[in-house]
């Protein structure tokens, strides 16, 4: 049985809050609606009245990157809980257009990306009491926190870890399985038992201009070379897939916030990551440094969550997209 690993006496190196739900018995659901192309236009034609029908969102967020194929992709990233998510699926201007012929003569590929967050199998964390991402439609905040900072926390605060060690069932080198429609152009991948998720983000939008460029001088240089080491290196790193993205505002326009978007083989290979490999030590490093200047005047925030899938509770779908996307590259 696994056991809990907070170093004896430990005591945190920064302050950190949870998020906090009261109903756990409906579970989270994030969902990632992707377009690869020059501009987002053919998928916000969908978004836009997807997105303000019966049962929308509880919340809303939009981003962009430039993928290790050096494609354009664009995406909306939205948060329900279960039960709404499969009553706003269910109707037909919706999971109809994904499945409409269209989809495929159409100057761009698509890709929609399901992930159910069993309560069990989840945890968040920010720096600051005050949400993001999915910690929006949270209850309220918990903390500040006594299980992080160290090695293997993150493991520590998922509840089925007290029971279960959630190690992978398949190496990187696994096919995966999938099934492929349409003469190949659309394809379903099914990820491999306890994948980890990770979104990881980043909001200097608060911080004061000293503060500011120090984080874009020092910390945002080797958090980008970290997502970009763990992004280019699966047979290293373990990780199927990490998007750095930009977000967005409504209009599609720059916002002072980003957030790295990763897929690997079990939550084990980013803990290894974060404990051992250079470019995490430095971003760290960096990080502590950047708390050592600033203190309690620090307003940079940064938040996570972290799901640990059953594989049947996730989608994963292709259109028309280039080989190397998200799960594609593993069939």
């Amino acid at each position: 049985m696994p056991k809990n690993i907070m170093p004896p006496g430990w005591e945190p190196p920064f302050p950190a809050w949870q998020s906090v739900w009261r109903d756990t018995n409906d579970p989270l659901l994030t969902a990632y609606f992707g377009i690869q192309a020059k501009q987002p236009a053919l998928l916000e034609h969908w978004a836009t009245p997807a997105f303000s029908s019966q049962y929308a969102p509880l919340s809303l967020e939009r981003g962009s990157y430039v993928d290790q194929s050096g494609v354009k992709n664009y995406l909306y990233i939205a948060y329900w809980r279960l039960s709404e998510y499969q009553r706003w699926w269910s109707l037909e201007g919706n999971s109809g257009w994904w499945a409409n012929r269209a989809r495929l003569s159409e100057d761009a590929g698509y890709w929609r990306e399901i992930v159910v967050m069993q309560f069990d199998r989840f945890e968040t964390l920010h720096s600051v009491d005050e949400p993001h991402g999915v910690g929006v439609s949270a209850d309220g905040m918990d903390g500040p926190m006594e299980k992080h900072g160290y090695s293997g926390a993150m493991r520590d605060r998922i509840p089925l870890s007290a029971e279960d060690d959630m190690k992978e069932i398949a190496s990187i080198h696994t096919p995966l399985q999938a099934q492929a429609k349409d003469g190949g152009a659309r394809v379903l991948v099914v990820p491999p038992e306890n994948m980890c998720v990770i979104r990881s983000g980043q909001n200097w939008s608060f911080c004061e201009a000293e503060e500011k460029a120090y984080y874009l001088q020092h910390l945002y240089p080797v958090l980008l070379e970290g997502m970009h080491y763990l992004r280019d290196n699966p047979a290293e790193s373990n990780c199927y897939s990490l998007r750095f993205v930009d977000n967005k505002d409504q209009a599609w326009g720059c916002v002072e916030q980003s957030f790295g978007l990763g897929y690997s083989t079990d939550l084990y290979a980013f803990e290894n990551w974060a404990r051992d490999h250079p470019t995490h030590l430095a971003i760290f490093g960096n990080f502590m440094q950047m708390v050592e200047t600033f203190g309690e005047e620090m307003k940079l925030r940064l938040w996570h969550e972290v799901t640990v899938l059953q594989k049947d509770d996730c989608e994963f779908e292709y259109i028309g997209c280039h080989p190397k996307t998200g799960l594609l590259g593993y069939i």
